[in-house]
């Protein structure tokens, strides 16, 4: 479908100079409060809908001079420092829209024009509020002289849903209601619709049911108590043809149905984006443009508001503003536009994003992309060894200070460090024992949303129902130092041949043989096994084959992480 690939915006509120922003699937912008995000989302907003109503009103109104635009006013949105100088009294909008192949067909069948699949359209208001707009195409003078024919045609199959941030009850219930009205549009070719008043109200209830129907499920994610949502239109006697939602309630049942006017502002805001993530794209490509999306919501909201903002974002180009950086784009960093003083350019490396937005991470992740969560210091310490032995990719990342390993100091740990992850922007990978701890800290951190299956190891020997990670690790490497710093015996002992994990048979050993075991003896014997792998060794004299497979998993996780960032670059 057709998408807007590029725009920029001169002398509207608080920008006064251009910057040319080109726009992805997932647009993010960031920067600091009061640096313009908003005036740039209600730029984006104004351009887009004055061509939305150039392509719906009356070309006569446009050619008499009498249409003036609702989204615009000069004496709000023009720069004040400006409006008493004698030119450059415009603020002026730019926009390039990309066509696929079937709409360049379409577009030729209807203009009569031969073109690429770059159409620009550039938008200019002035002091008396109303819009002119051009098809500046170079070399091609077919482009302007039927400039109107052209933004009918982009008018038709593109538009925007533009969702401030939810600052007060009377916006919220607006924005909610607006992209309803989106919705019911596609009514508007209904013959019956036209023909037939009296059956309006029946046409309406039936779109209503089905984006009632859509919501349940989505809006379940956030309200598990949530049994049903109605849509009901309040006052059938009358069916206006605009606006649709006057006569609009919406009823949540989560026990006791409520009408959404008396719920608070997050969950207003919650049913709005799952409208746009669960409706159909028949009317056409849409760009939807949310401001702080974050607003209202509690930190587990958020984490789920991001994956259906990624849902939104698969049928939809969406550009949002945040402060939040659980909505970076980690995975294309130039999809990041940094705005700053005026200024707005892709970001360049994740460090520029922690900075604007105040994001200051741990002296060791703060170059890192990438980190390895693992239990322990010595796991840590092992896989730095043993990890560059199976993988170059990781081995250069851990290098350059790219891949960082990052000990939790304990199973119980992984929820906390988890969220401080995602705050600094990194992404990660965790290796946890196949042990009671171990999936417990995994299945929580699963259910609040911190921890994706595929980001999650475990250490799985086999023939063992409980392992952690020193049961990979070849005894004949580090047998003789443990039996020489304590002076007991661990090869041949009864305990340390059992199917036990390694920490358990260990403690045996020593128990049998008279010395106590503690928290503390056990942090002294896995660091000295640990001490005990070489640099640069041999894989096979410092694993045992048939219990290290998780090793191998962990390695493709990591890789792929490191990898998929450097394939996005």
């Amino acid at each position: 479908m057709m998408k807007l690939v590029e725009f920029s915006v001169t002398n509207y509120r608080s920008i006064t100079v251009a910057n040319k922003i080109k726009l992805h699937d997932f647009t993010v912008l960031v920067g600091k409060n009061n640096e313009g995000k908003s005036n740039l989302l209600n730029a984006l907003n104004v351009a887009m809908m004055v061509v939305r109503e150039n392509g719906y009103i009356k070309r006569a109104q446009v050619a008499r001079g009498r249409y003036k635009s609702q989204f615009y006013d000069w004496e709000r949105d023009f720069p004040v420092q400006f409006q008493g100088r004698t030119r450059g009294l415009e603020s002026i909008f730019k926009l390039e829209f990309q066509l696929n192949e079937m709409e360049l067909v379409e577009f030729q069948k209807e203009t009569k024009i031969r073109g690429n699949e770059a159409i620009p359209i550039t938008v200019r208001i002035g002091r008396d509020n109303i819009p002119k707009l051009e098809v500046p195409k170079k070399g091609s003078s077919s482009y302007k002289e039927k400039s109107t024919l052209v933004t009918k045609f982009i008018s038709e199959r593109i538009y925007i849903n533009y969702i401030q941030a939810v600052r007060t009850e009377q916006m919220a219930l607006r924005t909610l209601k607006d992209v309803i009205d989106i919705e019911l549009m596609r009514l508007d070719d209904n013959s019956d619709y036209r023909d037939a008043v009296n059956k309006i109200y029946s046409l309406r209830q039936t779109v209503l049911d089905d984006i009632s129907d859509q919501l349940l499920a989505p809006m379940k994610v956030f309200l598990p108590n949530l049994k049903d949502i109605k849509m009901e239109q309040t006052d059938k006697s009358r069916f206006d043809f605009w606006p649709r939602t006057q006569q609009l309630d919406i009823i949540l049942d989560d026990g006791v149905a409520t009408s959404i006017d008396h719920k608070g502002d997050g969950i207003k805001s919650l049913v709005t984006l799952a409208i746009l993530k669960e409706r159909s794209t028949k009317q056409g490509a849409s760009l939807i443009a949310i401001e702080e999306p974050e607003s209202h919501l509690h930190s587990g909201a958020i984490h789920n508001l991001v994956e259906v903002i990624k849902g939104i974002a698969k049928n939809n180009q969406v550009i949002i503003s945040t402060h939040n950086p659980l909505f970076v784009q980690q995975n294309s960093i130039s999809s990041n536009i940094i705005i700053n003083e005026g200024d707005a350019h892709p970001a360049k490396n994740i460090s520029e994003i922690r900075s604007i937005l105040g994001v200051w991470p741990s002296d060791n992740l703060k170059n890192a992309r990438f980190v390895l969560v693992v239990e322990g210091e010595e796991d840590r310490v092992s896989l730095i060894k043993i990890l560059p032995l199976y993988s170059d990719v990781i081995k250069k990342a851990l290098l350059n200070n790219q891949l960082v390993i990052k000990s939790l100091g304990g199973a119980s740990n992984l929820v906390h460090d988890l969220a401080d992850l995602q705050h600094s922007m990194c992404n990660y990978v965790v290796l946890l024992d196949n042990d009671k701890a171990g999936s417990e800290a995994a299945k929580k951190a699963l259910s609040k949303g911190l921890l994706k299956t595929e980001q999650l190891r475990q250490t799985i020997c086999n023939g063992m129902s409980e392992a952690e990670f020193e049961d990979c690790l070849n005894p004949e490497m580090y047998i003789l130092s443990l039996e020489e710093k304590y002076n007991i015996t661990i090869r041949g002992h009864k305990e340390f041949k059992t199917k036990k994990k390694w920490s358990d048979r260990l403690k045996n050993v020593f128990l049998d043989q008279g010395i106590k075991w503690s928290a503390a003896v056990e942090f002294e014997v896995k660091a000295i096994v640990a001490g005990c792998i070489p640099e640069n060794g041999n894989l096979d004299k410092i694993l045992i084959p048939q219990k290290s497979g998780f090793i191998s998993g962990l390695v493709s996780a990591v890789e792929k992480m490191v990898s998929d960032e450097m394939n996005n670059k």
